[in-house]
């Protein structure tokens, strides 16, 4: 069965004020994990679009966006799985198998904020955790006001 992967949402809750939307420094329900689990990492987040692959017995069967399946001799898409395919020759993932989420960036995608030639999809799992990843979650006090610094003062891109 494909899974899409569920949007990640804000772990403070936000109020509508004159249209727009502003972060309290409430925690939602459900998410107190953020602040209490040791293992929790902040990755940065790509402005891309949601891709996965799944691949069994070695072989990618599928790509998805989102719950659309994406085939792989296409018009339209076919940045979709050029993306893929330089991942994988970069060695971004390897062919294990299973459900792979990840962020497809490059010129069709959003307007190529990162400025890229041609397309790459990020896997979350392999290339964003280990390169994605701040150092700096965890040096300031994990409470509203030390990620409000923390945004502020010491986050910045990692692509």
């Amino acid at each position: 069965m494909v899974m899409d992967m569920l949007k990640i949402e804000s772990p403070f809750i936000r109020h509508e004020v004159d249209g727009d939307y502003i972060v309290s420094s409430e925690i939602a329900e459900g998410y107190e994990w953020v602040f209490n689990d040791k293992n929790v990492l902040a990755i940065e987040k790509l402005d891309g679009t949601n891709v996965s692959i799944i691949i069994e017995d070695g072989v990618v069967k599928s790509v998805w966006n989102r719950t659309e399946r994406i085939p792989f001799i296409n018009k339209g898409k076919a940045h979709i799985i050029s993306g893929i395919l330089e991942s994988f020759q970069r060695g971004y993932f390897e062919l294990a198998d299973g459900q792979f989420f990840g962020e497809l960036i490059g010129k069709k995608v959003n307007g190529n904020p990162y400025k890229i030639d041609g397309h790459l999809w990020i896997p979350f799992a392999t290339y964003a955790r280990n390169h994605l990843s701040y150092t700096s979650w965890g040096k300031y006090p994990k409470t509203f006001d030390g990620i409000s610094a923390w945004f502020e003062k010491d986050l910045f891109s990692l692509f």
